[in-house]
C-alpha cells in the first residue's frame, strides 16, 4: 500500500517557508529534511525514495528549493547543483560604492579595506576590471576582487605598450587616473577619445584640468549633491582640479576599458573646453569666449 502509493506520488512541494537551503559539509539527508515540518506520509515516502534511488552523498553549497518537489530537491542536493550569484564591478562606480555592494552581497567580506588587493601603484581605486563575476554563497570577495585587478592591469599593461609619442601621459598610474575622470565626464563611449584628448591638450600645456567630478570624489561620502563655490575655492582638497595643478593623487573610479583605450591610445587635440550639451553630449571649443558662449547657451538658459 506504501510502496503503490510511493510509486504514483508526485512529490508535492515541500511545506516549507524559506526558498534558500543552506548544506554545509557533513549535512545528512535527515538533518536536513529535519529542518522542514513533515507528516508521517511524507516522511514515509522520502525513506523509500533515498533507498530506491540510492540518493545518500549530498554536496554542500546553497541550494535555490523555492517551487521545487521533494524529487528535484534531493536530486540537486545529490548532484550539487549549487545556486550560482551575479557580482557585477561597474564603470562609474567607486570604492565607496562597491563597499556597500559587497556587504549587500552573498559574499563573504574578507577584505574590507581592499586590502587584498596589489598596490603596485598606489591605490586601489580605478584597478578593477568593469564586467559580471559569478560566484557561490559566501565565496570570497577578494577572490573576485584579485582576479578583477589582474584582468584590468594586464588590459593596460598591453595597451601602454601601444602608447603614441605624442601623448604626454608618463605611466600607467597616470593613464588609470586620467582614464577615471573621463570616465565620470563622457556621456558615451563616442565622446571618450574627444574628452580625453581635451585633457590631455591641458596637460601639454600645463593648464589645470578643472574636472568637477574630481571635486565630488573628493567630497565622498559626504558629498550633498551640489559642488558650492567654496568647494571650488578649497585648496584642501587634493581632488580639486580647479586648485590642483596635474592630476589627482588617485583615480576617482572604476575604469571602462573604452576609456583606458582613449588616454592611453589617443593624443591631444585642438579643444581646451567642453560644456554638457544637457542631452548626453558635449560642445567642444578651443577658445575660452566660445566656451563662454557655450556656457550660456547650453547652462545658464535651462
Amino acid at each position: 500500500m506504501i510502496l503503490g502509493t510511493a510509486e504514483s506520488y508526485s512529490y508535492s512541494y515541500p511545506a516549507k517557508k524559506q526558498s534558500i537551503l543552506h548544506v554545509v559539509s557533513g549535512d545528512s539527508v535527515n538533518s536536513i529534511f529535519s529542518r522542514f515540518s513533515l507528516n508521517i506520509t511524507e516522511k514515509t515516502l522520502l525513506k523509500i525514495f533515498l533507498l530506491k534511488n540510492k540518493v545518500n552523498l549530498i554536496q554542500a553549497g546553497h541550494y535555490d528549493i523555492s517551487s521545487m518537489p521533494w524529487r528535484e530537491i534531493l536530486i540537486d542536493l545529490h548532484k550539487g547543483n549549487i545556486q550560482q550569484f551575479q557580482f557585477q564591478i561597474k564603470e562609474g562606480a567607486n570604492f565607496f560604492d562597491l563597499k556597500n555592494q559587497i556587504i549587500a552581497s552573498n559574499l563573504s567580506m574578507d577584505c574590507p579595506e581592499f586590502d587584498c588587493l596589489d598596490n603596485q601603484f598606489g591605490f586601489f581605486e580605478g584597478t578593477l576590471m568593469p564586467d559580471t563575476y559569478f560566484y557561490n554563497y559566501q565565496s570570497s570577495a577578494s577572490a573576485i576582487l584579485v582576479k578583477s585587478q589582474n584582468l584590468l592591469i594586464q588590459y593596460a599593461e598591453n595597451l601602454w605598450a601601444n602608447k603614441l609619442s605624442l601623448n604626454p601621459l608618463k605611466s600607467i598610474e597616470d593613464a588609470l587616473i586620467l582614464a577615471s575622470i573621463v570616465e565620470k565626464e563622457a556621456g558615451n563611449d563616442e565622446e571618450k577619445i574627444v574628452i580625453a584628448g581635451v585633457f590631455l591638450h591641458r596637460l601639454n600645456l600645463k593648464m589645470r584640468l578643472q574636472a568637477d567630478p574630481t571635486i565630488i570624489y573628493g567630497l565622498l561620502p559626504d558629498f550633498n549633491g551640489n559642488i558650492t563655490k567654496k568647494n571650488l575655492k578649497d585648496s584642501s582638497n587634493p581632488y580639486n582640479t580647479y586648485q590642483i595643478k596635474g592630476l589627482p593623487p588617485t583615480p576617482i573610479s572604476i575604469i571602462s576599458k573604452s576609456s583606458l583605450e582613449a588616454v592611453i591610445l589617443g593624443e591631444p587635440n585642438e579643444y581646451l573646453f567642453f560644456v554638457a550639451k544637457g542631452d548626453g553630449t558635449h560642445y567642444f571649443s578651443s577658445e575660452y569666449s566660445e566656451h563662454l558662449k557655450a556656457v550660456n547657451k547650453y547652462q545658464l538658459n535651462k
